[in-house]
């Protein structure tokens, strides 16, 4: 089990946003598996309570931060067949009690959307009684410890935390976040890299411009902020704290060793920099694949400039013709007041026809463009290529940063499962000598599923009987091939074990049918955990 607050800035902390969110009223609850709301004389009624929130918040105009605190409880595959309604509810009450939310109104749902089951709460901070906003103090050393006792309570599998090692924490958590979701470098990395130059730079400047300019060299630069120092990217807006590198770069040190803080002046501004912070992959070797992603996001950046410049012309010139055309009629004083009026409003009307035909068809253009390049991140391009067959995307979404090279073979055709000749594709993989075991077994997985589909879609007319009918599949940042069934049930593929979602009784015998596809005829179900079983072997005894 992991918890994390998602952080919120006032200007967009919406209550009702989130609490909508938690119970998926936008998709009638597509992706949660229940949600309820706690601590409001509005009982059971969900939207009800949400009205009730909004009216205690409007009731605190002193606080300008935000109201609202935003957590996120995680849980492991091997959870879900423990995890019942009442035992979250339980846990909501104790994570409540922990942070001192126990007597504040909150919204929570149960999300069965990604890999991992997972829990939203929606805490308002504002007291329903005495009004006064309420801040955790340390919250993620609390909400460690209960991770602990709350697993050994309800027998939930262990996570890592923060107990082993209590010293000051400098991570920083965003930059994590950020290469965890991308699968690319952040610039707290970037400097952190670079740490010793950094520190020889310090050691070696007689005053802020010999800093300023060793710091050039790898694009980077000090400045004031507040009552303390940033890293600052010169190129971007990007920037870490100092003190988050080393002790050493709190402003008071910097001062005593350098001086009264200085600007760099223009000249080291425009010095030319041996390197500089790109956002590169995290991966070492990654063949041609960083190259294809490079030229398609130019691609489509140069696409979307094109389409951009042809809009604005046409739409100006479309603008300047029906103005002109309307500035003719009022200036006709041949008409009388009733056609100018009639005249008017037909051009006005065509103005605003031409302009929206215009804007729907840009808009066509825009989403053909995104269908073509559906990814904006590494790991998104990453995730794409494997769901389209690409064993090598596979290979560097599990690696992570162990390098891997290898060439790319046939894609997947999604659009018709039928189409491809399974067996042999299968064959392919296993022969192939540039795949680790775990990878061959992904792309075998994917081509089992498929093939399961493709004999159910024959062997069962009826498409209400059809567990595999309207089935999709992707790839996650892991490697991990979660397969979605039009039930809503979810069916995950590690490698060395499936899980399938415990609520969907559908799930659980899609799961066993690939289980036995793919690991063998015997496997062992645990809750909604699949494995590979062990093989009984009949002995003949003698007389």
């Amino acid at each position: 089990m992991i918890s994390r607050r998602i952080s919120c800035k006032p200007q967009n902390d919406n209550y009702r946003r989130l609490a909508d969110y938690i119970a998926d009223a936008k998709n009638k609850g597509e992706k949660t598996l229940y949600s309820w709301n706690d601590g409001c004389w509005a009982g059971e009624n969900y939207q009800l309570a949400i009205q009730e929130v909004l009216d205690t918040q409007d009731l605190n105009q002193r606080t300008r931060k935000e109201k609202t605190y935003h957590l996120i409880v995680s849980f492991r595959p091997e959870d879900e067949a423990l995890l019942t309604p009442e035992k979250c509810k339980e846990i909501e009450k104790e994570f409540a009690k922990v942070l001192g939310f126990e007597e504040h109104q909150r919204h929570c749902g149960v999300h069965k959307n990604t890999n991992n089951l997972h829990m939203h709460i929606a805490y308002n901070m504002i007291h329903p009684e005495t009004l006064t906003r309420h801040e955790p103090y340390r919250d993620y050393f609390k909400r460690d410890r209960l991770h602990r006792e709350l697993e050994l309570k309800f027998g939930l599998k262990f996570d890592n935390g923060r107990q082993k090692n209590l010293e000051p924490k400098r991570n920083n958590d965003r930059a994590e976040t950020y290469e965890a979701h991308s699968g690319q470098q952040s610039f707290d990395s970037y400097v952190k890299e670079r740490k010793e130059f950094i520190l020889e730079s310090l050691d070696n400047a007689q005053n802020w411009h010999n800093f300023h300019k060793s710091l050039a060299q790898i694009g980077i630069e000090v400045k004031a902020r507040g009552n303390g120092c940033i890293i600052k990217d010169r190129h971007s807006s990007t920037a870490v704290k100092a003190s988050r590198l080393d002790r050493n770069f709190t402003k008071g040190k910097l001062e005593a060793k350098l001086g009264q803080y200085q600007k760099p002046i223009a000249t080291i501004q425009s010095k030319d920099e041996k390197e500089r912070y790109v956002s590169r992959p995290l991966h070492k070797k990654r063949g041609e694949l960083y190259s294809q992603y490079c030229e398609a996001i130019d691609g489509r950046k140069k696409a979307y400039e094109e389409i951009k410049l042809e809009q604005d012309e046409r739409w100006n010139r479309a603008a300047d013709f029906w103005g002109n055309k309307i500035k003719a009629i009022k200036n006709d004083r041949k008409l009388t007041l009733k056609d100018r009026s009639k005249l008017l409003a037909i051009a006005t009307g065509k103005k605003a026809e031409n302009l929206a035909g215009i804007k729907t068809e840009i808009a066509e253009r825009r989403a053909e463009l995104r269908k073509q390049t559906p990814f904006n991140r590494w790991n998104d391009f990453l995730k794409w290529k494997a769901e389209n067959g690409d064993e090598v995307a596979l290979q560097v979404l599990r690696s992570k940063k162990e390098p891997i090279e290898s060439t790319p073979q046939a894609e997947f055709v999604k659009a018709d499962p039928s189409a491809p000749n399974w067996k042999l594709k299968q064959s392919q993989f296993r022969v192939d000598s540039s795949l680790a075991w775990k990878d061959k077994r992904k792309l075998i997985s994917i081509a089992k599923m498929l093939q399961l589909q493709a004999e159910e879609k024959k062997r069962t007319p009826e498409t209400d009987k059809r567990l595999l009918d309207k089935m999709t599949w992707r790839v996650d940042s892991s490697g991990n091939v979660l397969y979605t069934l039009k039930s809503g049930g979810m069916v995950k593929d590690n490698g060395d074990k499936l899980f399938f979602s415990v609520n969907d009784p559908r799930a659980a015998q899609v799961a066993t049918r690939l289980a036995k596809r793919v690991l063998g005829p015997n496997v062992k179900v645990t809750g909604n955990e699949i494995c590979r079983g062990r093989r009984v072997v009949a002995k003949e005894f003698g007389r």
